[in-house]
């Protein structure tokens, strides 16, 4: 990738409009008994002696960019316009009191790079003038700030205070970009507490066509299309370091709570050369740290039922609930809390910030759906031998012609297949009539709970090594109930596959920067991303099979518990019950990663060179056939050849005649690893105060996806149809 820019006063505007699409808030969906205002964020240091050690990788040019952190920079000159070259410059972070210092050069330009997002103040100083104090300038992430001074005669004991006004033009970046800083993160309403929704508000994005359920995307990350591409097309990052599930999903493991984020920056169109494997958005999290102050905060929510409407088609259904006049609105509640607490340990030092969040929901549902009424039960099927007269399959010609319809359309309980009728007695009677159809009212909870803890430390060793270290950990259970029980199953009633899923993720960052000279930086980030998901049917600790008299396949374990899924067809009196396909889900996608990022100042050139080192494992067990099995019914197996539209698959199914059998086995489990190497060089030249040119080259390799051990993955071959198993070489 290669990128050329030129920025010449490129407007910036730092308002924004929600689109039409993004809607608005909710009842009661807003932040209430908020303590204090969040935590501005503190520098990062290290040893002098680990040094050499942690940046002998920087010999080959490993580097990312400024992910985590921005720069301030500015031209100094005396009231004549003249640059003022040597003048002190000093950078404090106005929360933590951090200062970084710097000297301008020959024209005037000083440059203060990798300092983290927050609001700081610069103080320029020179002999022979007054001293110059610019406050409250606010640094975003991934940006760059212009703070220039104009020096006046005087003696340096007296000071020209300055407030910052806010840019109106963005001048030393080419990307399209949106940020949204404490103060917007605080008050625009977001659905469930989620910022991932505030991603609409960014140029380019809409919600994607689908968005995959909490049973496999427990953080619930909003999925989004951007320019046109898919969702796996788009990164995420949580200070530095990618948070995204590798492998079959590419969503979002870690979604911060409101509470735990300083900034988030989504940037959607002319990315800088430091992004690569990017064609959708790049969505970068700069959590809080602590300061010199201690802040906090806590908030709690609540959304319930008492302002919904209930649904006509399945909760105002005549003949249903106390009254015969339906169930009413289905039960809701959720609360949503969460506290956080930060500030100093060392003074001027040392820094910590901690968060908690919580999330408990409930969501009833009713649904309308078909078991067997009374008269089907008992193999009476009078009542449609006009439309499908049904035939004995034991009588006749092999080809289905010359069968014995049976008398009066009824099949005697001597034919009654045992299992069938084992199967039928776990099915709940229809409850709301006795047609053939949409006889049946099932009702529901499904509870999914979330908890998230986030912790960082910010250390300042040296005025030349800073160090800050972030871990977050989240877990979540869903249980998602059949409509017709634990052990029958049948569809779910919240959607999705009747089983109890569990998740546990987590996501660490290290970061560390070292000044080498005032005109050279040096950064280090190591991270670790992991998703762990499992999805279990919810009777898989059960040995139904067998209890039902379908021998072989309840083998003791979790993963072939339970009921096989039973799909009767119909014409009419169509129904399914046990559980189907995709559970077992068992997902473990991990990452490590490593990032080194260089910048070299050289009179107004801003040099930046490195690269991004991430290897992917990904084991993952899932299928889309029952490993419980799979009987279907059809109508043909009580059909005549001769007699069109005859049979009934309720008939087939009281015969224990199934026309389709099939059982998914794993042999072994898939799991995959793949090594992903970036490197990327850039420059900002500032030609001149008004004018500069951004450019940059990027290179990417992605391995091939290899297995954990020979013959762990298959490749086919679309010349030959064969199965090529990956590190063997067989064919099968």
């Amino acid at each position: 990738m290669v990128l050329v820019s030129i920025r010449s006063g490129v407007e910036r505007d730092k308002t924004f409009t929600l689109p039409a699409h993004f809607g608005s808030a909710q009842p009661g969906n807003t932040r209430a008994s908020r303590l204090s205002s969040p935590i501005s964020q503190v520098g990062m240091s290290f040893r002098r002696n680990i040094l050499l050690l942690l940046f002998l990788v920087g010999a080959v040019n490993l580097v990312f960019g400024q992910a985590t952190s921005g720069s301030i920079s500015g031209f100094v000159t005396d009231s004549s316009g003249a640059a003022v070259p040597n003048a002190k410059i000093t950078v404090s972070n106005e929360a933590t009191g951090i200062a970084t210092d710097a000297t301008t050069d020959s024209s005037g330009f000083y440059n203060v790079t990798h300092i983290i997002a927050g609001q700081y103040s610069v103080k320029v100083e020179y002999a022979g003038f007054k001293t110059s104090l610019k406050q409250h300038i606010e640094l975003q992430i991934d940006s760059t700030v212009r703070a220039d001074a104009q020096l006046a005669l005087g003696q340096a004991s007296e000071e020209v205070t300055v407030t910052a006004a806010t840019a109106t033009l963005k001048t030393e970046k080419t990307d399209v970009d949106l940020v949204l800083d404490q103060h917007a993160i605080e008050n625009l309403p977001v659905n469930s507490d989620n910022l991932t929704t505030l991603y609409l508000v960014a140029p380019g994005v809409v919600p994607h066509s689908f968005q995959i359920g909490n049973n496999e995307n427990p953080s619930e990350g909003f999925m989004t299309s951007v320019n046109g591409q898919l969702w796996m097309a788009n990164d995420y990052q949580v200070d530095g370091i990618s948070d995204i599930a590798w492998g079959f999903t590419g969503l979002q493991i870690i979604v911060p709570p409101p509470d735990s984020v300083q900034e988030l920056k989504v940037t959607t169109a002319t990315y800088d050369p430091e992004f690569g494997s990017v064609g959708g958005l790049v969505a970068q999290y700069v959590t809080k740290s602590g300061g010199n102050a201690f802040h906090g905060s806590a908030y709690w929510l609540n959304r319930g039922a008492w302002s919904f409407a209930a649904n006509p088609f399945t909760e105002k259904v005549a003949g249903t609930g106390p009254h015969g006049t339906g169930t009413g609105v289905s039960p809701y509640n959720e609360n949503i809390g969460g506290v956080s607490l930060g500030g100093p340990i060392l003074h001027n030092k040392l820094f910590f910030f901690t968060d908690y969040r919580l999330n408990r929901r409930i969501v009833g549902a009713n649904l309308l759906t078909t078991v067997p009424n009374d008269a089907f039960r008992n193999g009476d099927f009078s009542s449609v031998a006009s439309t499908n007269p049904i035939f004995d399959p034991s009588t006749g010609n092999p080809d289905g012609t010359g069968r014995t319809q049976f008398t009066n359309n009824i099949i005697p309980a001597s034919r009654f297949n045992p299992t069938a009728v084992k199967l039928l007695a776990l099915l709940p009677h229809a409850n709301a009539n006795q047609n053939t159809q949409q006889n049946y009212l099932g009702a529901g909870k499904s509870p999914f709970n979330t908890d998230e803890i986030d912790g960082r430390i910010d250390w300042k060793l040296s005025e030349r090594d800073q160090i800050f270290g972030r871990y977050s950990y989240m877990w979540s259970s869903l249980f998602s109930p059949g409509v017709f029980g634990i052990v029958a199953g049948g569809p779910s009633i919240g959607g999705g596959n009747p089983a109890t899923t569990a998740s546990r993720n987590q996501l660490l960052s290290l970061n560390y920067t070292h000044t080498f000279s005032p005109s050279l930086l040096g950064e280090l980030r190591v991270g670790y991303a992991r998703f762990h998901l499992k999805e279990y049917q919810n009777d898989s600790g059960l040995q139904t099979n067998n209890q039902v008299g379908i021998p072989g396949i309840n083998d003791g374990s979790a993963l072939a518990g339970g009921l096989a899924g039973i799909a009767v067809a119909g014409p009419v009196g169509s129904f399914q019950m046990g559980i189907f396909g995709s559970v077992p889900r068992l997902d473990l996608s991990m990452m490590i990663q490593v990032v080194n990022n260089w910048t070299k100042t050289v009179g107004n050139h801003e040099l930046r060179w490195g690269g991004d080192v991430r290897r992917n494992y990904e084991n993952l067990f899932t299928l889309n056939q029952s490993t419980r099995g799979e009987f279907d019914f059809n109508q043909s197996v009580t059909g005549s050849a001769s007699v069109s539209n005859s049979g009934l698959s309720m008939a087939s199914f009281l015969l224990g005649s199934p026309s389709f059998f099939q059982r998914g086995q794993f042999i072994l489990a898939p799991d995959e690893r793949a090594t992903r190497i970036a490197g990327y060089g850039g420059d900002t030249w500032r030609i001149t105060p008004k004018m500069t040119v951004n450019f940059g080259l990027r290179w990417d390799y992605i391995s091939p996806i290899t297995p954990k051990k020979a013959g762990g993955d298959v490749n086919y071959d679309f010349n030959t149809g064969d199965l090529i198993l990956a590190g063997v070489g067989d064919r099968v």
